[in-house]
């Protein structure tokens, strides 16, 4: 099966491409240009407010205290997990964006079977019917109930441990609205804190990826949705919710 992994440059997508490449050696891997940090807080500013932003903006300013804080528990984890995130020596394929005219010939003309996602804006419906391929992401949060980013952090913060978990689908031109392949729920311990979440999610995410990638190489990968869950998109965190949370409801 001829596999293509669209992605960002990041720690999640080095551990996705070095388990995959275990089954699919062959695979390649396309990197697009994040979008600048300038615009993006422009764009959200304009959706949801200059107050709100600012609040979003001095939480990430506290991420590398949380993330220091948690070094020892992110090597364990990524350890128990067998979860690589180096960078392997593979070659990289870049574009400035996934949605970019150049990215949809090139899927065009690679036709792959399948493309796994990882962390890229979201996609056009274009790039989506740029070839055969089946479209899956892996997704930190349980579906639809936790779309949009932090779904781990969110469903522990509105006392829903049970919605704590990852899940793998199939990508519509939606935010995270498609077709469900495969779930699960990871367990927040004492030593966890919102940096080692997503660990714990793709230690859960991965095996599944596995498993809807073999399934589909059968033929008989199964999808599904759930009408038992409110659907909600979560953005980050105010540096006054997270700080809330954590003072009262000991969520880190």
């Amino acid at each position: 099966m001829k596999i293509i992994v669209l992605a960002t440059d990041s720690d999640t997508t080095w551990m996705m491409v070095n388990a995959l490449r275990a089954d699919y050696p062959a695979l390649q891997v396309a990197l697009e240009t994040p979008v600048s940090r300038a615009l993006l807080l422009k764009r959200r500013a304009a959706r949801i407010g200059p107050l709100k932003v600012g609040g979003q903006m001095l939480f990430m300013l506290l991420l590398p205290l949380l993330r220091r804080s948690a070094r020892a528990r992110l090597r364990q984890l990524e350890a128990q997990g067998g979860l690589e995130r180096r960078r392997p020596d593979v070659p990289v394929r870049q574009f400035d964006s996934v949605n970019s005219a150049e990215c949809i010939a090139w899927l065009a003309a690679e036709q792959p079977d399948a493309v796994v996602l990882n962390g890229t804006r979201i996609i056009s419906s274009a790039v989506l019917a740029a070839c055969g391929a089946t479209y899956l992401n892996t997704h930190c949060g349980i579906t639809p109930a936790y779309r949009g980013v932090h779904g781990g952090y969110w469903a522990l913060y509105n006392r829903a441990p049970e919605h704590a978990g990852v899940t793998v689908h199939v990508v519509d031109a939606g935010i995270d609205t498609g077709d469900i392949v495969h779930q699960a729920v990871i367990q927040a311990d004492a030593d966890d804190n919102f940096t080692t979440y997503p660990v714990k999610q793709y230690i859960a995410g991965v095996p599944l990826m596995k498993q809807a990638l073999a399934a589909l190489a059968q033929g008989r990968l199964a999808r599904h949705r759930r009408d038992d869950l409110a659907s909600g998109v979560w953005q980050h965190p105010t540096l006054w919710q997270y700080l809330a949370a954590r003072w009262t409801r000991g969520v880190r």
